[in-house]
């Protein structure tokens, strides 16, 4: 498994997440988790450390996030945009505060391909600009 897999996984946990109640974070997680170790040979100890390091410090740090996101929208709460849009930023945004291992060209360039694989037609463009924004905002 890639970090581009774990990624899809963390926003398809994210999506998820917008329908269930915070008891559910554990279980989420813990049923990606089971899936992934089913088919492991050994190899994904680091991509499992990657995907439980992410979602629970995208929770964590979510009302963070979600203000930079609104800060970086004009007109846009986080109420409207759609779900899978959203689960995509909070990914990005995150990796952008939070993670100095992984460089701002491929935190963009991994939400615009998540986005046009899952997504529709003009999402990529909309995150583009969003994350731009968010990037601004942080390097304040």
């Amino acid at each position: 498994m890639t970090r581009r897999n774990a990624r899809e996984l963390i926003m398809q946990m994210l999506y998820e997440y917008t329908f269930h109640n915070e008891e559910d974070v554990d279980r989420l997680i813990g049923e990606k988790i089971n899936e992934i170790k089913l088919n492991d040979d050994g190899t994904n100890k680091a991509v499992i450390k990657f995907i439980k390091e992410e979602y629970y410090g995208i929770l964590e740090h979510l009302s963070e996030i979600d203000a930079l996101i609104e800060q970086s929208t004009t007109n846009w709460s986080v109420n409207r945009i759609a779900k899978v849009d959203l689960g995509i930023l909070r990914l990005a945004t995150y990796e952008l505060k939070w993670r100095e291992d992984v460089p701002q060209k491929v935190v963009v360039n991994e939400a615009l391909e998540i986005a046009k694989a899952y997504s529709t037609d003009k999402s990529p463009q909309f995150i583009n600009g969003i994350l731009g924004n968010i990037i601004k905002l942080i390097e304040r």
